[in-house]
């Protein structure tokens, strides 16, 4: 991965998501612009940190992209033994979202201390 794409996911992780990761997690990323099971891209930073970044072009099917993108995210930090999930979801109006998609997150029985929905604009992700 680019010294640039790096830097790019740092920035989205710190500023967009507001995490407040140590310096040395960022030494370490692994980014995948594709995912089995999701239609959305992956990253891990330093094996510590979990995203699923997903795309949605309409609203229609949120409840059912929510539920799915959050049991395999939770399974995957499990399983991997990290120690957070975050589930962005990339709308052109992320705003007009937000009460249907917190309630499908509330209703998905993922939900817990480690687990994060985060709504954005595709401006608020980056050139990754």
């Amino acid at each position: 991965m680019s010294m640039l794409a790096c830097a790019e996911i740092k920035r989205f992780v710190q500023d967009t998501l507001g995490c407040s990761c140590p310096e040395d997690v960022f030494d370490h990323i692994d980014y995948q612009q594709e995912c089995e099971g999701i239609a959305g891209r992956k990253i891990c930073v330093g094996n510590r940190l979990l995203i699923y970044i997903i795309s949605l072009e309409n609203d229609a099917r949120i409840e059912e992209v929510i539920h799915t993108a959050l049991q395999q995210g939770v399974e995957e930090r499990e399983k991997r033994r990290l120690n957070r999930f975050r589930l962005v979801l990339v709308a052109p109006r992320p705003e007009e979202l937000c009460s249907r998609a917190e309630g499908a997150f509330d209703r998905s029985g993922y939900r817990d201390d480690k687990t994060h929905l985060h709504l954005v604009s595709e401006s608020g992700v980056g050139n990754f």
